[in-house]
C-alpha cells in the first residue's frame, strides 16, 4: 500500500493584492495548485496512491468555496483515491464541512477512521482556527482513547496537524503533547504523521516513527530577533507499506531559490 503524505497547501481560489507583511508574502508566491500537480504527476509516473494523506492548513482563510475547489481539483488528478483529511490552524471547521464534505456546518472536530486489511489509520484533530499552536481539547482525548480501546492491539497509524517535538521548530510543539504521549504509550503505534512547521523532519517518539511533511506552498527561515525569511518551498512524503511495516519511505523537497519576502514576527 501506497500513502502520498502532503501538508500545509494554504489553497486560496485568488490571491489579492495586499502591501503588507504576510499577506504581501503570499501574493508574490505561485499558487500551491502548480507545487501540487507537478508533486502528484511526478509519483504516479512511478507508482500508484492507494492513500493521500494531508496533514492540516488546506486553505489559507477556510472559505467555503476554496475547499470545494481544492477537493474537485485533486478528485480530476488522483480520479477515485482516498483523501484523508486533519484540519490545521487556518481550516475553518463550519466551512470545511460545507465545502469539502458537502455536510451542515458544524463546530465539532473533525476526525476519519480509516480501516484497511491490515492497519487503521486515525487523523485527530488537534486544530482551532487562529490558534496557531493548536488546542488541548479533553473531549478529543475521551474521544481518541474510545477510538484506540475498541481497536484494541489492531496496527495504527495517528494523523495530527500539529508537531510534537521541541527540536524540529523554533515554533512551539502542540501544548497536549504530554497527555497525547502517554495515551498512546500501550497501543500498537507504526507512524505518527503531522505538519504545521512547513519543514520535513524524520524521527522517533516513544520508538515510533515519527514524520513531519514539508509544506505546499512556502516555508518560513528563522534568522533570529524574530525576523523570518519566506521562500517558495514545496514537498512531499512517499510511505509503502507491506501488510503492517512501513518498508520504505521517500521525502522530497523542492526548494526553487525564490525569496518572496522578510518579516519581523515577533
Amino acid at each position: 500500500m501506497n500513502i502520498v503524505h502532503i501538508s500545509d497547501i494554504h489553497f486560496r481560489k485568488e490571491y489579492r493584492s495586499a502591501d503588507n507583511g504576510y499577506q504581501e508574502m503570499l501574493t508574490r508566491m505561485q499558487s500551491p495548485l502548480v507545487s501540487l500537480e507537478k508533486c502528484l504527476t511526478r509519483i504516479l509516473q512511478q507508482t500508484e496512491i492507494d492513500l493521500l494523506v494531508i496533514s492540516g492548513d488546506l486553505t489559507e482563510d477556510g472559505d467555503v468555496e476554496d475547499y470545494r475547489f481544492l477537493k474537485e481539483w485533486l478528485q480530476q488528478i488522483i480520479g477515485k483515491t482516498e483523501i484523508l483529511v486533519t484540519l490545521g490552524n487556518h481550516d475553518i471547521k463550519t466551512n470545511f464541512r460545507m465545502g469539502w464534505c458537502e455536510e451542515e456546518p458544524s463546530y465539532l472536530p473533525y476526525n476519519q477512521v480509516l480501516d484497511y486489511p491490515d492497519f487503521t489509520i486515525i487523523s485527530f484533530d488537534n486544530s482551532c482556527h487562529g490558534e496557531a499552536d493548536g488546542v488541548a481539547d479533553i473531549a478529543q482525548f475521551k474521544w481518541l482513547q474510545r477510538t484506540l480501546t475498541r481497536l484494541g492491539d489492531r496496527p495504527i497509524i495517528i494523523v495530527t496537524h500539529h508537531h510534537l517535538l521541541t527540536q524540529q521548530s523554533s515554533m512551539p510543539p502542540w501544548p497536549g503533547t504530554e497527555m497525547f504521549l502517554k495515551l498512546i504509550a500501550s497501543y500498537n503505534i507504526r507512524c505518527i504523521f503531522n505538519g504545521h512547521t512547513h519543514h520535513t523532519f524524520l524521527g522517533t517518539v516513544q520508538e515510533i516513527p515519527y514524520y513531519t511533511a514539508a509544506s505546499m506552498s512556502f516555508i518560513g527561515e528563522d534568522e533570529g530577533n524574530g525576523m523570518i525569511r519566506f521562500e517558495e518551498a514545496y514537498g512531499y512524503n512517499l510511505y509503502c507499506f507491506d501488510g503492517d511495516r512501513l518498508v520504505h519511505q521517500v521525502t522530497e523537497n523542492f526548494k526553487p531559490g525564490i525569496l518572496l519576502t522578510t518579516l519581523q514576527m515577533s
